[in-house]
């Protein structure tokens, strides 16, 4: 008897399924378009639950778990063909997406891999806050508040398949028109590609390509494909090292900033924070069939959503023509973090309408004035320009444009027209009052010396004087102490400059 319940017990543990946490949890609506068994004939209304891998008998077993009638049936991963899904929300959507690009066989294979998804999560956050201790985060609340209705028209609070993760973003100052998402959703936006597109159905189209790479898990699928990491405190201290590096070289050929205070060192930046071995790192380095397939993805939220999804192609036509007039040649060729630019527009199809929207230049306008300031320091002044005549044109231009557009016009003309059309962008820039530009009198000195209106030149002089005096006051705020010694050094310069011109001009 004893033998016999052994026997049975036994016989009990090898039909009984024994399950793993290798599964997805979903919340799926649909019906069956073609019938899976006697029990489940075509036309039943199932919801999908969860996808699940089993070991039965020592045989792994992918099996959909589904109810019907409030009866919990479970069937074969090959039937998932038959039956066809009700996408009612954007939750719908995303989890429709994992299924449909298979997202899940990772995931089914590997299990959740909660230990390396905290890790990554430990070193977004190491990112993050280098980013914000060092002054290459762009604060504009207003701003951040539209970007988060932007991700609330597209994606759930959380997706609920039972992976960690929510989104939240941050705009990183650099004139690289760049976006990237990390595998705990943190994404961040570059304020150089929020200046490069002009339309928020441009932006939904880049930020739904994101979204597709955190949906799909492409990065944690690289990070298991990678033969080595290095050690975490090795690889970041290497990266603050060469961000440092990058920063003194930036640095040394930029001694004149344009507006102290408003133009840091946190700019030097630019595309070194987001290099390559970062990518990599954080499992960013896509491969052209996870582009390809982010950008499907996002092409066929927006058909959902009813937006023109051609905005995407717009959008990257757009990031290549910045790129060209930069210089920026890597974004073209595919040697970067995404495959030829080219190669998508063909794909995804170009753009069926010009996307512009002043509205969408009113909320980014701060942006633009940021970008314009940087793109002036690297003397890329028809960037420059154009970024101050999408403000003016939007009418929320301020002073820093208006200044900024006269030392462009000073640069690249030198005649009595143009240097009245300089000394006019002069004189709408003091009429504002909105916020002061600490190179306003110096600029209208430069002009009125091209006049020859040397007595008003000398005025100006001294009312630059004044302002640096006043600017000398207000770095004290600046906690960081290089950029602090920066500064100071760049106020003392122009201040010694300016006495040694008003003497000069004295004796012209």
């Amino acid at each position: 008897m004893k033998t016999l319940k052994t026997i049975s017990f036994i016989l009990l543990i090898l039909v009984t399924p024994v399950y793993s946490i290798s599964q997805v949890t979903l919340d799926l609506k649909g019906v069956v378009i073609e019938k899976i068994s006697k029990e489940i004939p075509a036309n039943t209304k199932i919801e999908l639950t969860q996808i699940k891998k089993e070991t039965i008998g020592g045989r792994n077993l992918i099996r959909l778990y589904m109810y019907i009638n409030s009866i919990e049936e479970s069937v074969e991963i090959k039937y998932l063909d038959k039956i066809e899904f009700d996408i009612s929300t954007p939750k719908d959507f995303w989890q429709h997406q994992i299924i449909k690009n298979k997202a899940y066989e990772s995931i089914i294979n590997k299990g959740m891999q909660y230990k390396l998804r905290k890790e990554l999560e430990e070193e977004a956050l190491d990112y993050i806050n280098y980013t914000e201790s060092n002054n290459y985060i762009f604060k504009d609340s207003y701003l951040e508040s539209y970007l988060y209705t932007i991700i609330n028209k597209i994606y759930p609070i959380k997706l609920g398949d039972g992976r960690p993760g929510i989104l939240n973003i941050k705009i990183l100052k650099s004139t690289n028109p760049n976006a990237f998402i990390f595998s705990n959703g943190t994404m961040f936006i570059t304020t150089g590609l929020l200046s490069t597109i002009s339309s928020e159905e441009e932006l939904i189209g880049i930020i739904a390509h994101e979204i597709s790479h955190f949906v799909l898990d492409h990065s944690i699928q690289n990070i298991n494909e990678a033969t080595q990491r290095k050690k975490r405190a090795e690889f970041w201290a290497a990266f603050a090292t060469g961000v440092a590096a990058a920063t003194d070289v930036y640095l040394a050929s930029n001694n004149e900033y344009y507006a102290p205070g408003t133009l840091t060192i946190g700019t030097a930046v630019l595309a070194y924070s987001i290099a390559s071995e970062l990518n990599e790192r954080m499992g960013l380095k896509y491969s052209r069939e996870q582009e390809m397939e982010a950008d499907k993805c996002a092409k066929e939220l927006m058909q959902y959503l009813k937006i023109d999804p051609t905005a995407l192609s717009s959008a990257l036509i757009k990031i290549k023509s910045i790129s060209i007039l930069n210089g920026n040649y890597l974004a073209l060729t595919g040697e970067g973090t995404h495959p030829a630019i080219d190669d998508r527009i063909n794909i995804i199809g170009g753009p069926t309408t010009v996307f512009n929207s002043l509205d969408y230049d009113r909320t980014m306008s701060f942006v633009n004035s940021f970008n314009a300031i940087v793109e002036f320091n690297n003397r890329h002044l028809e960037s420059c320009e154009a970024l101050i005549k999408r403000n003016i044109a939007s009418n929320v231009a301020v002073e820093d444009d208006y200044v900024l557009l006269a030392m462009i016009t000073t640069f690249m003309y030198d005649n009595e027209l143009k240097n009245k059309e300089a000394l006019s962008y002069i004189t709408t820039a003091k009429s504002l009052n909105i916020t002061p530009s600490i190179n306003l009198y110096k600029q209208e000195a430069l002009v009125l010396l091209r006049l020859k209106r040397n007595t008003e030149a000398i005025e100006s002089l001294k009312n630059y004087i004044n302002d640096l005096k006043s600017e000398e006051s207000i770095i004290k705020n600046i906690k960081n102490s290089r950029e602090w010694s920066n500064v100071n050094n760049y106020l003392y310069n122009e201040k010694q400059w300016a006495i040694k011109m008003i003497n000069k001009v004295k004796h012209m």
